[in-house]
């Protein structure tokens, strides 16, 4: 497990065979995953903490559900402090990446992105873990380079933004709205940068890797 830093791998014999119950019969994973959570070491949650759990969940690839039980496994061996810090890097991230040239990119990947459409894009991306979250912010129109299918998908990850304040509240028994935001900055009401034009033609010359690939849809 090199590279998670002070993340050390936790399995008792007992959890090792739940996750085989919960993963065994899985639907078509793309990965085989790393069937053991993650124990979050003491102290404060670090931001490399966080993509540590991410990345460790995204081993699951395309299998959406087996990610979020990864997820939701090794948040459980976490503090509430943690896992709320969990939450703010979330937060995070989606400040960073509320962005119009990136809802462009979304908008010709997908054949068009509505306000939620492209929150739960930014979810999926945060969901691939650090180095394609930070490819795609760096250059938008390389998100044609990721390995997500051709065929038409809806690029989408909803519940990804609910497991923290789910384990959260199940671990301290107190309501989601009771749940800390240290830290926490709110959420711009407007993207940043420079909006996009929806005609072809200004879609195909800012994107062009993602018009070649997907933009027959539009």
């Amino acid at each position: 497990m090199a590279g998670l830093g002070r993340f050390v791998v936790f399995a008792s014999v007992a959890a090792a065979l739940a996750l085989i119950v919960t993963y065994g019969g899985g639907a078509r994973p793309a990965k085989q995953g790393l069937q053991m959570p993650v124990a979050v070491g003491a102290g404060p949650l670090s931001r490399d903490d966080f993509w540590a759990l991410v990345h460790h969940s995204a081993t699951w690839g395309e299998d959406a559900d087996a990610q979020l039980a990864d997820l939701r496994t090794s948040l459980r061996q976490s503090t509430p402090s943690q896992i709320a810090a969990f939450q703010g890097y979330f937060e995070e991230a989606m400040i960073r990446s509320y962005r119009w040239d990136l809802w462009g990119a979304a908008y010709v990947a997908k054949g068009g992105a509505s306000d939620d459409g492209f929150e739960y894009f930014q979810r999926w991306l945060i969901s691939r873990g650090r180095t394609d979250f930070e490819r795609v912010l760096a250059d938008p129109d390389a998100l044609a380079d990721l390995a997500i299918p051709d065929a038409q998908s809806d690029l989408e990850f909803e519940a990804f933004g609910y497991v923290a304040p789910e384990i959260w509240s199940a671990k301290t028994g107190q309501a989601l709205s009771q749940m800390p935001e240290a830290d926490a900055r709110p959420r711009p009401s407007v993207p940043s940068g420079t909006p996009f034009k929806e005609e072809t033609s200004h879609l195909a010359a800012r994107y062009p890797k993602l018009w070649k690939r997907f933009g027959t849809w539009l």
